[in-house]
């Protein structure tokens, strides 16, 4: 009879266990992957890493922040109607040999493309002082001498250069809050500049609050509601008051006790003939000051461009009764009309903040000279 050695049999029973344990954890393994109730480890937090939780939601932000305020264009695809009104016949004149025929017709052109009758002046003078008779045959000369003319001009009226990661650091923001007064006729884009300016000033983490001082247009008040919902701002309007300038102190004294670091104070669309209106954003501003000593900071004038000319009268008129501090020139995707920038620069010597170039957040965007520039020569 063979005996089994008892060493020998152990051995074979861990194998065996050792065996069945594999094949259990096997299966416990395999079948919810079948089963595709469970998925294969794929980031660090699978692995059982740090979760970084606020460093995703962060990131997913600040994507999110940077879609928004993308402009939906070039500034040189938005003023291609500009340019095309400017240099393009500009161009189209210097075909033939007679300069003194180019001399007078570019004089023309830049008549016909709303820089106003100084501007004009001044463009031609510089022209002929820089240029030799045979020179202004040369459109590349004549474009290089408009072009340090129009960046003199600008020079000028303190258009700095902005930062574009931080686009409203060039408005007063030094005050806490810092008090923006925003006027312009009805038409112009001044509601949803308010709602753009705000979002800017959101998504750069300032707390902002937005007074509905309209209280003449019924739809106002929906409308710029509709916009400080979109931007993420508080909205400041008190139901049953209806004296705009109520409206402004009592938004300054909240943004002053609050904590707010901007306070936007729409105001009623108006005409620039109309006196008695005009009257009453005088007083406005003089409320504020009330209310918060050296307010308003900022007092932004919002400019449709496709009124040209009118646009400079209204600016004038505007400027007189509150002292502008800044432009918002609106709808230049639109128009061939955009050379009154230069104009308001040269005769007002306001700089302009802000250019509207499309619907987006990030269309409304701070004005560079030098990209405006190049844009259009």
């Amino acid at each position: 009879m063979m005996t089994v050695d008892s060493s020998n049999t152990a051995l074979w029973i861990m194998i065996v266990l050792a065996g069945i344990v594999l094949i259990a954890i096997g299966f416990a393994v395999i079948l919810p992957l079948l089963k595709g109730k469970r998925r294969l480890p794929e980031t660090p937090q699978d692995l059982g890493g740090p979760q970084n939780t606020s460093d995703i939601q962060s990131t997913v932000q600040l994507e999110k922040e940077e879609s928004i305020l993308a402009p939906s264009t070039t500034l040189r695809q938005a003023l291609s109607q500009t340019e095309q009104n400017l240099f393009g016949r500009l161009k189209g004149i210097f075909s033939s040999e007679a300069q003194n025929k180019h001399f007078d017709e570019i004089e023309e052109v830049l008549y016909t493309s709303d820089l106003g009758p100084q501007t004009v002046e001044r463009l031609m003078d510089a022209v002929k002082n820089q240029l030799s008779r045979s020179e202004r045959g040369n459109i590349d000369l004549v474009k290089l001498a408009l072009r340090h003319e129009f960046e003199d001009i600008f020079a000028k009226a303190q258009i700095n250069e902005p930062d574009p990661q931080h686009p409203a650091n060039y408005l007063h923001l030094d005050s806490k809050p810092s008090v923006w007064m925003i006027v312009g006729v009805n038409g112009a884009g001044k509601t949803t500049s308010i709602g753009k300016l705000a979002a800017h000033l959101g998504f750069a983490n300032r707390k902002v609050l937005v007074a509905a001082g309209d209280t003449f247009r019924a739809a106002a008040g929906n409308q710029l509601k509709t916009w400080t919902d979109r931007a993420q701002v508080e909205i400041f309007s008190p139901p049953g008051v209806t004296d705009p300038s109520a409206v402004a102190f009592d938004a300054c004294a909240k943004g002053a006790s609050q904590g707010y670091d901007v306070v936007i104070v729409d105001t009623a669309g108006r005409l620039h003939t109309q006196t008695n209106l005009m009257e009453e954003l005088k007083k406005m501003k003089r409320v504020m000051a009330k209310s918060i000593p050296g307010a308003p900071h900022e007092v932004l004038l919002v400019l449709d461009a496709n009124s040209g000319q009118n646009a400079l009268i209204q600016a004038k008129q505007f400027h007189e009764a509150l002292g502008v501090t800044g432009v918002v020139l609106t709808k230049l995707d639109g128009t061939a009309k955009g050379g009154v920038a230069v104009g308001l620069a040269n005769e007002l010597k306001i700089p302009i903040r802000f250019i509207g170039v499309g619907e987006k957040i990030g269309d409304l965007r701070p004005f560079s000279a030098k990209e405006f520039v190049e844009s259009i020569l």
